[in-house]
């Protein structure tokens, strides 16, 4: 492998938390008529309270455009499980269908950059809140491809030997993306398990030749723990946005050459045949009463979002109680910081594909026109002007929760930005929100225009349904990826 490369950055303030996907090919040069969706590949959870005890069963759905979802692959009922009344009532309630990851089959999924073909996997190996006993078949356990119109299915081997969610010291449960296509979708990028230059188990980054099925491990990073508050079982990768064709960029808490000793989740990058690591300068905190000085200056045609960990208390209640603010960052590595909410519940930003707007949930009322502190999506430009509120979200008089995915009906609903259209711009989102009357009780993906217009709900889940016996039934999307729309 060659030697490592230590590569410096402006970008000031705590851990760096994600990196904002720029947009794809497109998949072809015809324009496509106004307000044309992609493709929308999306789990879905159902579970049942019995009086045998708890069902759950799960399926992956393909939604191209206007036509209906097909069910491409689905996993075996799990239960009934006994002595766990009420289960199914209580993992509903909370809106937040991704937490179906941390117990259920369906690990990760992706859509290829043209829209045309879908990557997944499936495993039994990481059921643990709660564990349920899942007894998939070796056939229906690995990665997949399938086209999007659900034809093709094929499997492309085993599964990866590492999650792709985290648990915290406090509950919570985040999902990290665990597959990325290359932009030609030739190539899929994954986290795995695979030995360092010594030998040892750790985690790594792997690809894999669509066409081909070859697998490869690029990295050879030495054994890591993610910091707090993660538990320290939990992964120490994450999968960012390849690049371009050749390099893989992916955040890790590991310590290749000694160049994070501190054990950060950093941004690194490396070439697809294990050339090139790239590993930035340990971003500066500031020591207690000292003060961070930030350097406004953007410059450049590739800029990139991210969130910031940045010292303080935040103003909203939560745990752990950190502030996350919205960076953009050039390719010159000058910084900019683009809000000042002080909150813990501001969201993944995306970059529009015009590369000179940012977008980003968060509950903040820097306009005044969201007093309810609802979770809304914003929109900003790249040097902090023009901030707009593109949604008006709103469950109660006052939000208990902002955007923290833990809010029950009536509390407060969520929104989690995920992707845009890079055609004709929709943005497409998951939110517990309710905001055409039809959606009171559950969560499910939406596509909406930057300026607000043109909402749309694209998944038709049930949420939480009372039966006429008594019992209750919950169904949920879960993980999810989009691509452009394909003429």
């Amino acid at each position: 492998m060659a030697p490592i490369r230590r590569r410096s950055t402006r970008a000031l303030g705590g851990l760096l938390l994600a990196l904002a996907a720029c947009g794809g090919n497109g998949g072809g040069n015809d324009t496509p008529p106004p307000g044309a969706l992609g493709t929308l590949a999306y789990v879905e959870t159902e579970c049942r309270d019995t009086k045998e005890g708890f069902v759950e069963r799960q399926a992956l759905r393909i939604r191209q455009g206007d036509r209906e979802p097909v069910t491409v692959f689905e996993t075996p009922t799990v239960g009934p499980i006994a002595g766990v009344a009420g289960l199914c009532r209580y993992l509903t309630r909370t809106r937040y269908g991704e937490r179906a990851i941390s117990r259920q089959a369906f690990q990760a999924v992706a859509v290829s950059p043209d829209g045309t073909s879908v990557v997944f996997e499936v495993t039994d190996e990481f059921s643990v809140s709660p564990p349920l006993p899942l007894d998939l078949p070796p056939d229906q356990k690995g990665l997949f491809w399938v086209r999007a119109d659900g034809t093709g299915l094929r499997r492309l081997g085993l599964p990866s030997r590492q999650r792709s969610f985290f648990l915290n010291s406090y509950g919570g449960v985040y999902t990290w993306p665990g597959l990325r296509f290359s932009p030609s979708g030739r190539t899929i990028a994954f986290a795995d398990r695979g030995p360092d230059a010594a030998g040892h188990d750790a985690d790594q980054i792997g690809t894999i030749d669509v066409a081909t099925g070859t697998r490869m491990q690029i990295t050879g990073l030495p054994p890591a723990h993610p910091p707090p508050p993660f538990l320290s079982d939990g992964p120490t990768i994450a999968i960012l946005p390849f690049i371009d064709e050749r390099t893989v960029s992916f955040d890790s808490s590991a310590n290749p050459g000694d160049l994070n000793p501190n054990g950060a989740f950093l941004l690194m990058t490396i070439e697809t045949d294990g050339s090139d690591l790239e590993v930035p300068l340990p971003s500066p905190i500031a020591v207690p009463g000292g003060v961070i000085t930030l350097q406004f200056v953007i410059t450049g045609d590739r800029p990139r979002a991210t969130l910031v960990v940045v010292p303080g208390e935040p103003v909203n209640q939560s745990n752990p109680p950190t502030i996350r603010e919205v960076f953009v960052i050039d390719e010159k590595e000058n910084a900019l910081q683009l809000t000042n909410f002080r909150r813990s519940d501001t969201w993944d930003p995306l970059l529009d594909v015009d590369r000179e707007h940012i977008y980003f949930p968060a509950a903040a009322d820097p306009l005044g026109t969201n007093p309810s502190e609802s979770c809304q999506i914003f929109s900003i430009d790249r040097t902090g002007g023009d901030l707009r509120q593109v949604t008006n979200f709103r469950e109660s008089e006052h939000s208990l929760s902002g955007c923290l995915a833990n809010g029950a009906v009536g509390q407060g609903c969520f929104v989690l930005l995920g992707a845009q259209d890079p055609r004709n711009r929709p943005l497409v989102f998951y939110s517990s929100c309710d905001p055409l009357g039809t959606n009171p009780n559950g969560a499910q993906i939406f596509a909406v225009q930057p300026d607000g217009s043109g909402l749309r709900q694209l998944t038709d889940s049930r949420g939480l349904m009372r039966e006429a016996d008594g019992t209750y039934t919950g169904t949920l999307p879960g993980q999810w990826a989009y691509g452009p729309y394909v003429p």
